[in-house]
């Protein structure tokens, strides 16, 4: 990966650097403003990189196999896996027990099931029964006015800024944004120096006029999940942003009882899917199926670190299951 330098006064004029240099598919690494002087015009810099292609894999060679020298014992066949390996495995991974026993008992169940397979094909076909239960996002797509609500600290306001810098920079989109107030002021500051190194309107207040951008984005402060009337202000002011896209935020770092607890805490209000964040900081990738397995939403970006855009990805089943079993 090299990574190339762009000075530009815009964000309009970094896109087309970019694009003109690196093409449709270059990656932004980072994004920042540059001290001047006085009489100096705003400039910032950005380091972006073209994505290699992948390199084909190589022709397997054949080769003729050994003769097995005449006193040589038979080799012995893996072991048959069963239901209690297979759940092991799953939650090893980071699966809950019940979520790991369903995909462990529908593996197992009926009566065409093969209870002689061994253990790595019986995850070879967990790993394809979990591909089948996956969500995807759907609806949010199409929203132009987006919401970031979630628990104080699990990177709202982060995810925010690398998802309009991956739309300003990378595809060249108008974006507005709001930094909204709620039970508590918003401080994130950070939030409106980003806009302004992008070139986009940050406002403090909520007009309601229509919007005119490609896209637009509210932040909302962290409301403690724990305190039910928290939750439903929180619920009456999202009210106010009809037709957005709810995104509820959370931390991978934090155990599953905690994710899926914060999931229910925040029902209440239209969320359309989940940005899971800090997953650098994670492991156990398998604990982003509980979220597939027990709720009702679709999982919509996968975000690491805190380099803007930095790490921000579409979430995929084979993403995820690329990670939990690395195909040979």
């Amino acid at each position: 990966m090299k990574l190339e330098q762009f000075i530009a006064e815009s964000a309009g004029d970094a896109v087309e650097q970019i694009r003109g240099q690196l093409g449709p598919d270059a990656v932004v690494v980072n994004v920042r403003q540059l001290p001047r002087s006085f009489w100096q015009k705003p400039r910032i810099e950005v380091l972006a990189y073209a994505p290699e292609p992948a390199a084909a894999p190589p022709a397997p060679v054949e080769e003729a196999p050994a003769p097995a020298p005449a006193s040589a014992d038979p080799v012995a066949p893996e072991p048959a896996g069963n239901r209690r390996d297979v759940a092991a495995v799953l939650e090893s991974l980071g699966l809950l027990p019940l979520h790991a026993a369903r995909v462990a008992e529908q593996l197992q169940a009926g009566e065409d099931a093969d209870l002689t397979l061994p253990l790595t094909e019986e995850l070879a076909q967990a790993r394809s029964l979990l591909s089948r239960w996956w969500r995807p996002a759907g609806r949010a797509s199409a929203a132009r006015l987006h919401v970031f609500v979630g628990a104080p600290g699990v990177g709202k306001t982060t995810a925010l800024c690398k998802w309009l810098t991956n739309a300003v920079l990378l595809e060249g989109r108008t974006a507005h944004v709001w930094r909204l107030d709620g039970r508590a002021a918003n401080t994130a500051e950070s939030l409106s120096v980003h806009g302004e190194i992008l070139g986009v309107p940050v406002e403090r207040a909520w007009s309601g006029a229509p919007i005119i951008e490609d896209m637009a984005f509210i932040d909302l402060p962290g409301v403690p999940w724990t305190d039910p009337a928290a939750v439903q202000e929180l619920a009456q002011q999202v009210a106010q942003y009809p037709d957005a896209a709810v995104h509820l935020v959370l931390n991978a770092a934090y155990e599953s009882g905690q994710l899926l607890a914060q999931v229910r805490a925040f029902e209440d209000l239209p969320l359309s899917d989940l940005i899971v964040t800090h997953l650098d900081e994670e492991m156990r990738w398998g604990k982003l199926w509980n979220l597939v397995l027990g709720t009702n939403y679709p999982i919509r970006f996968l975000a690491a670190g805190q380099n803007i855009p930095g790490t921000f990805a579409e979430a995929s089943a084979e993403h995820l299951l690329a990670r939990l079993f690395p195909l040979k």
